[in-house]
């Protein structure tokens, strides 16, 4: 996933497929083991879903 930026506890990004404000975002939740620079490339885990969003955490 791209990672577009960092808001509140959580790093916010898209797969290769999704727009940027139109489809789905992929969220990770910031912690002292997570850095992720804004424009970076990471492999993720899908975690948890809800109806819009997308919840990770780096592999």
């Amino acid at each position: 996933m791209l990672i577009d930026r960092a808001e509140g506890d959580y790093f916010i990004g898209r797969s290769e497929y999704d727009s940027p404000e139109v489809d789905n975002e992929v969220l990770i939740r910031k912690d002292e083991s997570t850095y992720c620079r804004i424009g970076d490339f990471v492999e993720v885990e899908i975690i948890k879903a809800d109806h819009y969003d997308l919840y990770a955490k780096l592999k």
